[in-house]
């Protein structure tokens, strides 16, 4: 009887731990200003009155308590959908998903349709039309613009189309580009981070799943809706010039609206010192989520038109 309490009580604990613990905490705001000083760290001067943000209500926000599922405790975060849905946990299914299978029916979270344009920029790079891109920018210059140095920031990227539309034209894309050139890269290469370049098959030491699957990739059960996202990156631009720069963080939807997508910048991270970056899940709740992936699945399904 009294290991059946313990046993009871330790789970009733743990499932209170993975679920309330690491509540991240959104305060959605569509000001330019606020959400680059949020980022803004050492080293960085920023024009003021150059920040501008695209696009609509709830796109964009702040937050706290990011470090499950994002990474870092605190930042900032665009969004092609609405901020609001990005909390979880994760309602997964009875009917484990698979990598690449386009699966149908019901309605899966987020997924909202805004009827924002796309980005021009983001379209290059995946070289087919995007939708509702949310896009903030701003002129910038190391301490006095005086000298050449180095740039830095920490980010994550998340998605509704992993895992399901891995290796589809459904390729949602993020760019942070500075004086045009994106430096939003898989470390050590020259590849954009996108739902087909960082996944559970490409590039996974960048990425944590987050829903059940058919495919053996551990459910880490982070407390987001969102399926997968990648570990904490850090961007990097070595030897920058003196003078005044231009910075375009942008996230859209690729093909469709359907499906949303996220980019999260770390607060303070900004900066021309380094913040350390590819910090991969912390052990602990890892361990926790391949532990309870069996206790239930309620994802719900849809049918993509």
């Amino acid at each position: 009887m009294e290991k059946n309490i313990t046993r009871s009580l330790l789970i009733g604990m743990v499932l209170s731990f993975t679920s309330t613990a690491h509540a991240i905490s959104l305060t959605p705001t569509t000001d330019a200003t606020t959400l680059v000083n949020n980022i803004t760290g050492s080293g960085i001067t920023v024009t003021a009155g150059s920040q501008s943000f695209t696009g609509i209500s709830n796109m964009a926000a702040t937050f706290t308590g990011g470090t499950d599922p994002v990474g870092f405790d605190s930042g900032i975060v665009l969004m092609t959908g609405d901020v609001n849905d990005i909390p979880g946990p994760n309602p997964t299914s009875s009917s484990p998903e698979t990598e690449g299978s386009s699966f149908s029916g019901g309605t899966p979270d987020p997924d909202r349709i805004l009827g924002v344009a796309g980005d021009s920029d983001l379209g290059t790079i995946v070289g087919t039309s995007t939708h509702d891109a949310a896009v903030l920018e701003f002129e910038f210059q190391l301490g006095d613009g005086s000298a050449v140095s180095d740039l830095f920031f920490n980010f994550v990227f998340a998605s509704e189309e992993y895992i399901d539309f891995v290796g589809s034209s459904f390729n949602d894309v993020f760019a942070l580009f500075v004086d045009g050139e994106n430096i939003a890269l898989i470390p050590g290469t020259s590849t954009p981070v996108a739902v087909n370049t960082v996944n559970g098959s490409t590039n996974s030491a960048y990425y944590r799943n987050n829903v059940a699957n058919t495919n053996g990739f551990g459910d880490l059960l982070l407390d987001s809706a969102f399926d997968g996202l990648t570990t904490v990156i850090t961007a990097t631009k070595l030897g920058l010039s003196a003078g005044l720069h231009s910075m375009k963080f942008a996230v859209a939807d690729t093909a469709d609206g359907r499906l949303d997508a996220a980019v999260f910048i770390q607060a303070g991270s900004f900066s021309n010192t380094n913040p350390g970056g590819n910090i991969p899940e912390p052990a602990t709740l890892a361990l926790m989520g391949i532990g309870l992936a069996g206790i239930g699945y309620r994802r719900r399904r849809f049918i993509r038109t």
